[in-house]
């Protein structure tokens, strides 16, 4: 997109929010997410959606508060701890993660504050041991039964698993980055239109690796700030199907430049569509979108990634016990190298939970993925399994497990390893 079509559409954007705000009647989302803005009360539940009141924590009461501690404990039984291609080393690593929540009880407007470390303990490769923490607060305050303005906030400490083809490989230890995240949103409802607005701050910070060797490897070259705008006109045909047009606008901005870097990876982008969200009783609900997505960059040396943009997740309901999640997504994400301007990403996959009691629920997933780099001669085949399932005791204690299996095939040029994980993984929940 030029800049004077950006600055169009962003004009329009922040003349929505203005004539939403002056209006005095507008329904902030929480999140970024668009859908997540406009989601209303539904008449279909999930599995997973589903209030189970003798097995859901109850909390501490502090006076309008409401405190959810919980702590997770998982045996991790891993048969290729940093996704090697020929050689393969197993471990056994224990995940413990702390958390709690704590969440206003009002009857109006809400806050809700979110905490969590996570720490990896490998039993024979110390090396590999990480450490991870989050805190999130968000907010809302309600001008009406259905207007509100809310925003939060987040940072967060992580780490990148090896299994994942976005990260850096053959380091000795897992690539850390710090993430700095703001977002704010709103919707106004006039009858059947809904019009929504979102905007959010991204910063990415890593920290420099280094290979098996010591051989320094430059991580900070991904620093990058990304800024994020949503528009979103919706109109509803029925009370259980509404059609939508969606501009969403990017902007992806380098801190190290040129001779810094390689390359000047800044970029702006935007996507185009339009699509239909639905709540069929008894049937299915979700939203699904197809439209147009560019990506434009800074340096010559990269071209123009544009083409088809999508992205569905529909959830049926086979029975009242049974939900299978159907998901499909096109976009454009950054690549790790640098030489990369991006990779294209298509994926899918169907998830199947089924409550085989109460208290005992069942899962079963599969995903395929294809990512096309642009840039460099390579494409990565990413294909994987889950299945398990979970058992509350009581509302106090839960025990899950799952078996997880990864395949990643790398092809061309500039290949990466190619790759299976299987991971068998036990997890005791104590929450309160």
């Amino acid at each position: 997109m030029n800049t004077h079509a950006c600055t169009a559409f962003r004009s329009l954007l922040i003349c929505t929010v203005a004539a939403i705000a002056l209006g005095g009647g507008s329904a902030f989302a929480q999140t970024f997410d668009p859908a997540a803005a406009t989601a209303s009360p539904q008449r279909n539940e999930g599995v997973l959606d589903r209030v189970r009141p003798d097995y859901d924590a109850t909390g501490l009461r502090d006076g309008a508060f409401i405190i959810l501690p919980k702590i997770t404990t998982t045996l991790d039984l891993d048969d290729n701890i940093y996704a090697g291609s020929t050689t393969k080393t197993s471990d056994t690593v224990v995940l413990i993660q702390p958390e709690v929540t704590i969440r206003s009880d009002w009857s109006r407007n809400l806050v809700e504050a979110y905490a969590r470390a996570t720490f990896d303990e490998y039993a024979s490769n110390g090396s590999e041991n990480t450490s991870e923490y989050e805190l999130r607060l968000a907010g809302r305050y309600d001008l009406g039964d259905a207007s509100n303005v809310n925003g939060g906030a987040q940072f967060a400490h992580l780490m990148e698993p090896r299994y994942l083809t976005t990260t850096t490989q053959n380091v000795r230890h897992p690539v850390q980055f710090d993430l700095t995240d703001l977002h704010f949103g709103g919707v106004q409802v006039f009858n059947r239109l809904r019009l929504i607005e979102g905007v959010e701050l991204q910063d990415y910070s890593y920290n420099n690796a280094s290979t098996v060797l010591g051989a320094p490897v430059l991580e900070k070259d991904r620093n990058r700030t990304e800024w994020l705008e949503s528009g979103r006109a919706e109109y509803a045909v029925s009370p259980d199907t509404s059609v939508f047009l969606l501009g969403e606008l990017n902007q992806r901005s380098y801190k190290l430049k040129p001779p810094s870097s390689l390359y000047d990876r800044d970029s702006n982008g935007y996507v185009l569509s339009a699509g239909v969200r639905l709540d069929l009783s008894h049937l299915a609900r979700g939203e699904v979108r197809v439209g147009y997505l560019n990506q434009s960059y800074s340096s010559s040396v990269f071209r123009t990634v544009d083409g088809l943009s999508l992205h569905g997740k529909v959830d049926f309901f086979l029975s009242p016990l049974t939900t299978t999640t159907v998901t499909a997504d096109r976009s454009v994400g950054d690549a790790a190298d640098p030489r990369a301007s991006s990779f294209v990403t298509t994926n899918g996959g169907v998830e199947i939970d089924h409550e085989l009691r109460r208290n005992v629920i069942l899962l079963g997933r599969v995903f395929y993925a294809r990512d096309e780099y642009k840039g460099i001669d390579r494409q990565d085949d990413r294909w994987g399994a889950r299945i398990g399932g979970s058992y509350l005791l009581n509302r106090n204690i839960g025990v899950s497990v799952y078996y997880n299996y990864i395949d990643i095939s790398s092809a061309g040029l500039d290949k990466i390893n190619s790759y299976r994980v299987n991971e068998l993984l036990v997890s005791l929940v104590l929450q309160r």
